[in-house]
């Protein structure tokens, strides 16, 4: 499906997938008044399922499985579901359920944050981050065989990727957002598509989440004049540049 739009006026992949006739839909997890304005417009449907703005709301993930299902099942040709989860956004405590099995102060994780002297309230905020990201997995496992239960229909692919990092007692005493740690910068990316494996050449690159707009235009078909095959990881003529950033991170990979 060809754009004709030019870069820069038009670099936005849910505008691009728009007009190349696609049916896009945002649902979001987050009640912010910029992201509804500046993306979630973007779409034609739309779905906020949390009222409480601010990252003091309790409202779990799984509030959006419902629309996600709904927005699967309607009868487009071509379909873009954008998902908003608030992951494991700070304050983690209210990013899972409260009957949640947490994790404790006496496995390993623990015991190595003792020996690298990190204080008593970061150790206990990372049991609170990693419970969050225990949750966060099994929302995301719905999402994906919600997805396969539908690629049937036609080809899909799922993509899951975070917008920042956080340090949690990773490298220092600190929780939260870290532009001076690595692991403020090191986030995860998963995909699966209905075609198989991918090949293992293009699995053990490493990807920057500036760049996966162009990942994902390929993925989508889209004929654009602003696509760079250099920075798309799916394409032969990917190449890997390490972005600069505030500190220094040894193994993009890990």
């Amino acid at each position: 499906m060809a754009v004709n739009a030019q870069p820069p006026a038009a670099q936005d992949v849910l505008a691009l997938a728009r007009a190349a006739g696609y049916e896009v839909h945002w649902i979001s997890n987050h009640d912010d008044l910029a992201i509804q304005q500046r993306h979630g417009a973007l779409a034609q449907e739309q779905a906020y399922p949390n009222h409480t703005p601010g990252r003091a709301s309790k409202s779990l993930d799984e509030v959006v499985l419902p629309y996600v299902e709904q927005a699967l099942a309607r009868g487009a040709k071509h379909k873009l579901v954008v998902v908003h989860l608030l992951g494991a956004h700070p304050h983690y405590s209210a990013r899972f359920p409260e009957s949640f099995e947490k994790f404790g102060d006496n496995d390993a994780v623990a015991q190595q944050m003792r020996e690298q002297g990190r204080w008593p309230w970061i150790r206990h905020l990372r049991h609170d981050y990693d419970t969050s990201l225990r949750y966060h997995d099994q929302v995301l496992s719905r999402l994906l065989t919600l997805t396969q239960a539908q690629a049937s229909k036609g080809p899909a692919t799922w993509i899951m990727v975070s917008d920042h990092g956080q340090e949690v007692g990773h490298q220092r005493n600190h929780t939260g957002h870290s532009p001076s740690t690595p692991a403020g910068y090191r986030i995860p990316l998963v995909v699966w598509r209905d075609r198989g494996l991918w090949p293992e050449a293009i699995t053990q690159q490493p990807v920057r989440g500036d760049w996966l707009g162009m990942t994902l235009v390929s993925l989508l078909g889209l004929e654009w004049s602003g696509y760079d095959p250099s920075r798309d990881v799916t394409h032969p003529l990917y190449q890997w540049q390490p972005p600069a950033l505030a500190t220094a991170v040894p193994d993009f990979r890990h």
